[in-house]
């Protein structure tokens, strides 16, 4: 397995503002790694937390977010100084209603550039609810959205885009275990519920040059490789060990930041700050 993009890759990305299936460990591997999120999950809040910056929460997390291939992947888009804006993961459990209606993440998401890598921890198929894409609406401009208080939806603010596009390009991304897919932040996409048999588990890690910027109030990240000479945000602490008093301080105050921006006049509290 190619760990870093060939010129067709790189150009499809271009192109579509989406890159995938990749494979980047084997499914072996990646049922270990289910396991123990699915240990830190069942503690009391664990799942409320894996929400946004998950990466600050455990070791393993942490060296998940650096996996060689990964970083691989993210230099060959981004250079060889990254940081990692969040990891977060998505739960849709076995025959569940929960869905992301049609939305751009630049809408609550200001920092840029900024590529999301969405590795799947459990089948990811058009039956469980994978992601679905517009190939090349990553060249759009942004498109109004509106808030909702729907429960169903398992975005941050239950947004969706108001305005009418033409949809009918639309890909299912599907992913196997162990498999990412590359995303620009600006790519409208949704996902539906999850009408199979097995959980539905995706981790979203956010990459970005160390040149990135956040067009909102301070925010914190985490060098993943190379050199930070800019400073453009706080340095976010590595973990020491799994959702200990230490750690989970470390990660409340990492969430106020990141949610700062993202939660701005929202009526829904970050599930992280619970």
């Amino acid at each position: 397995m190619s760990k870093v993009l060939t010129d067709a890759q790189f150009a499809a990305f271009e192109r579509d503002g989406y890159l995938g299936p990749i494979k980047v460990m084997e499914e072996e591997e990646m049922a270990e790694y289910r396991r123990r999120l699915e240990a830190i999950a069942a503690l009391p809040g664990g799942r409320d937390k894996l929400d946004l910056k998950a990466n600050l929460l455990a070791p393993w997390l942490d060296e998940l977010t650096r996996h060689p291939a990964m970083l691989d992947l993210a230099e060959g888009l981004l250079g060889p100084d990254l940081l990692c804006w969040t990891g977060s993961f998505r739960f849709k459990p076995p025959h569940s209603p929960g869905y992301a209606g049609w939305h751009q993440d630049t809408m609550y998401i200001k920092a840029e550039p900024c590529f999301t890598f969405w590795l799947a921890f459990s089948p990811n198929t058009e039956e469980s609810g994978c992601l679905e894409v517009i190939p090349g609406s990553h060249e759009w401009p942004l498109l109004p959205h509106r808030d909702t208080d729907d429960s169903s939806s398992i975005l941050t603010r239950g947004q969706y885009i108001t305005a009418e596009f033409d949809d009918s390009k639309t890909v299912h991304a599907e992913l196997r275990p162990g498999e990412i897919g590359i995303f620009h932040h600006n790519i409208v996409h949704r996902s539906g519920p999850n009408e199979s048999d097995d959980a539905r588990i995706l981790y979203l890690a956010s990459y970005m040059p160390t040149s990135a910027v956040n067009h909102g109030p301070r925010d914190s990240a985490m060098l993943v490789r190379g050199v930070d000479r800019l400073g453009n945000f706080d340095a976010d602490r590595r973990p020491t060990g799994d959702m200990t008093p230490e750690v989970l301080e470390a990660h409340r105050l990492a969430c106020l930041k990141q949610t700062a921006t993202m939660y701005q006049g929202a009526t829904r509290e970050p599930v992280s700050l619970r």
